[in-house]
């Protein structure tokens, strides 16, 4: 079982333009609206994948969608509900340019009791995880300190997706793998403009702060593994981008799976860019199906 958590969940609203023009009006050619959060759409990912998954969180008032979509897919569901709107999250896809631009809300505030619930639930659930994957920005009223708090108390492999000091305060907990993307990275190891400056910071926090494995996500260049002993790379696969909308998300479930199946350090990486590869050439937040990946993953 592979448990993700979610603390700052949303709706995807993705909008389909062929291509702005911000001095007047313009065409919208396609809409869809997707449950979404970090966490939620690796769970989502990790069951098209044949992975089983359990998903926990915060929940706000609006969000009924979630557990029902997410239980309809198999997913597990226990979320500590909350009040306030639940946020949406505006994704404009140009279509000519092949760009997108993301506007996300923020979540509203959260009591120090339902945080303490939520501990509770991460604490109950790591039991029977293998992994427990913490990702994701936090609601107002959560500190930065939140991911290294769950950490403690989880007795699962803990993977960390997030940036800045969320990040830095979870590295204290010594997570078995963080994904952060370039920015994400950037956010705690300064400007990055390599390769190799990427595989310096990966191993400078490895030895920090004894991460086992740094997974940076590399967008149209692909992705690059690092742990103590290996560093790889590996070019992105070619697919037409249709909607980058949750490739990170499904680049963390490739690399689960292939954790899973105990695969080496670069079948981790080639899993975890053929995952994304199945995913962005879907329109909106959309998930590779186990087929899409082992028919890219045979061809690659």
């Amino acid at each position: 079982m592979i448990t993700t958590v979610t603390l700052s969940p949303c709706l995807d609203k993705t909008v389909k333009t062929g291509k702005l023009d911000l001095d007047s009006m313009n065409r919208v050619e396609a809409v869809s609206l997707d449950i979404g959060g970090k966490g939620i759409n690796v769970s989502r990912a990790l069951i098209r994948l044949g992975v089983g998954s359990r998903a926990v969180g915060f929940n706000f008032d609006g969000g009924e969608a979630i557990p029902e979509t997410l239980s309809a897919e198999g997913v597990e569901c226990r979320f500590t509900e909350c009040s306030g709107s639940l946020r949406t999250n505006l994704k404009i896809v140009e279509t000519e340019l092949g760009r997108t631009v993301e506007i996300n809300e923020s979540n509203p505030s959260v009591s120090p009791e339902r945080i303490e619930a939520l501990k509770r639930t991460v604490s109950e659930a790591s039991r029977d995880s293998e992994y427990i994957v913490l990702a994701g920005s936090v609601p107002k009223g959560v500190g930065s300190d939140i991911y290294r708090e769950l950490a403690k108390l989880s007795g699962a492999k803990v993977i960390l997706d997030t940036q800045g000091e969320l990040l830095l305060e979870g590295l204290k907990e010594r997570p078995f793998m963080i994904k952060p993307n370039i920015f994400e990275l950037e956010t705690v190891v300064g400007k990055i403009s390599s390769e190799s400056e990427i595989i310096s910071a990966a191993r400078k926090l490895i030895a920090e702060y004894g991460v086992g494995i740094v997974l940076v996500s590399r967008g149209a260049d692909g992705a690059v593994i690092v742990s103590a002993d290996e560093c790889y790379s590996c070019p992105a696969v070619k697919v037409p981008v249709r909607s980058t909308s949750g490739a990170g998300d499904n680049m963390l479930a490739g690399a689960i799976l292939a954790l899973t199946q105990h695969l080496p350090l670069k079948e981790v990486l080639k899993y975890a860019v053929t995952a994304a590869a199945g995913a962005i050439s879907h329109d909106g937040t959309t998930f590779c199906t186990k087929e899409e990946f082992e028919k890219l993953l045979k061809n690659s």
